[in-house]
């Protein structure tokens, strides 16, 4: 049973993962380039976004928190490819 909840919590998040990427990415049109960091806490999943306004295309990534060590996640195509 709890691993069913763990399964429909991983797609939920997923989706709402994605579904934060294409807002983000359709507010950021006028902008020339971007980069969206959405850091994600570990602990808690709690999200918190910083946006950067950079040369080169758009892109949106995904990091834990810091202290957290781990390498951000690209999700730039899962966002374009949603559209």
């Amino acid at each position: 049973m709890a691993e069913v909840e763990g399964l429909r919590r991983g797609t939920l998040m997923r989706l709402i993962r994605l579904a934060v990427a294409l807002a983000i990415l359709g507010s950021a049109a006028a902008a020339q380039a971007t980069t969206v960091i959405i850091y994600v806490e570990p602990m808690t999943l709690e999200r918190y976004v910083r946006v950067i306004d950079t040369n080169g295309p758009d892109r949106v990534l995904m990091c834990m928190a810091p202290p957290a060590t781990s390498g951000c996640t690209d999700i730039t195509s899962k966002a374009h490819h949603a559209n």
